[in-house]
């Protein structure tokens, strides 16, 4: 008995590197956990580009939007652990949901392996070009002078945690809009249907850079590169104040190995390649590919950052 024992544990053994010798020999699926148009999808498109040409597969993105990335999260973290599924994400999935929600159906860390951090970058605070507001002091004025009446809207928890902070932070009340992703937000934003947005640069510079609506400020803590004729939040009034989405891409748990090492080095290579990079410039993004141990690290500290935000600005859902 203890020598099938022994003889099947090196059985085990031997598969896993043999199994990541051949990877990827069949299509990879990556879930984006938000809709096309959206900041992830772009990067994970990118991505499932670069990856394809170095590796002769279909690399296939599967977008899963709806319940703030909870549907798209719930997949990847169910899917086999094979290396053939990506989740594509952000710090909402990763590190906001579960302060906000009593329930999901993933676990953040435990249901996934991490293989790299993609790109990070800020947000623009924009409004809609009627709106009597050309700087942060102002709409922080408008807002005093009518309490709850100007709306934002939020198709993410990047988004919405931006707002909130800022709600906190200026002491005003503005009405929360929830949508299903951030460009319908843009959308509602240039009809005239809600005030104001804490948007990714992705969804937000286009209409901002044709005049179609309004940049304010952005959510850095210094002023941006490429983006030098805004001011800062911080430096608008709102000391302190800073938000940065990022983007990552995991693994379902339980993923071996040397198979979470050659997707890292397929996604290093991916974000340095010059298509990468390209998007990267016109989104003004941040590269910051890692490890999974260094991805694991980051993702501990925004889980604590996050928690604290979610309990000032007291976002919990009931």
């Amino acid at each position: 008995m203890l020598i099938c024992l022994l003889g099947l544990l090196a059985g085990i053994l031997q598969t896993a590197p043999l199994a990541a010798q051949d990877f990827p020999n069949r299509p990879i699926h990556i879930i984006a956990p938000f809709g096309p148009g959206t900041a992830t999808d772009t990067v994970a498109r990118v991505v499932a580009a670069e990856m394809s040409r170095r590796t002769g597969q279909s690399v296939v993105v599967d977008n899963r939007p709806g319940a703030e990335g909870q549907i798209g999260a719930q997949a990847a973290a169910t899917a086999a652990p094979d290396g053939y599924t990506i989740f594509v994400t952000t710090q909402t999935t990763q590190a906001i949901n579960q302060h906000v929600y009593k329930t999901l159906p993933y676990d953040p860390v435990k249901s996934f392996a991490p293989i790299s951090g993609l790109s990070s970058g800020a947000q623009i605070v924009m409004v809609r070009n009627d709106l009597p507001a050309r700087s942060i002091p102002e709409l922080i004025a408008l807002a005093r002078a009518q309490p709850g009446k100007l709306t934002f809207g939020s198709g993410n928890g990047s988004a919405r945690g931006a707002a909130e902070l800022f709600k906190i932070m200026a002491k005003v009340d503005l009405l929360g809009v929830p949508y299903k992703t951030q460009p319908q937000v843009i959308g509602d934003l240039l009809g005239g249907r809600i005030d104001v947005t804490f948007s990714d640069f992705t969804t937000g510079l286009p209409p901002v850079r044709d005049g179609r609506a309004r940049g304010l400020a952005v959510t850095s803590a210094e002023r941006y590169p490429g983006l030098e004729q805004f001011p800062t939040v911080a430096e608008s009034g709102l000391p302190g104040y800073e938000s940065r989405p990022w983007n990552a891409a995991y693994a379902p748990a339980g993923t071996p190995r040397p198979i979470i090492d050659k997707l890292n080095q397929l996604i290093r290579e991916a974000v340095a390649s010059e298509s990468y990079q390209t998007l990267l410039r016109t989104t003004l993004g941040v590269p910051f590919p890692g490890s999974p141990e260094e991805l694991a690290a980051w993702q501990e500290k925004e889980i604590v950052k996050w928690g604290e935000i979610v309990r000032i600005a007291g976002m919990k859902e009931p």
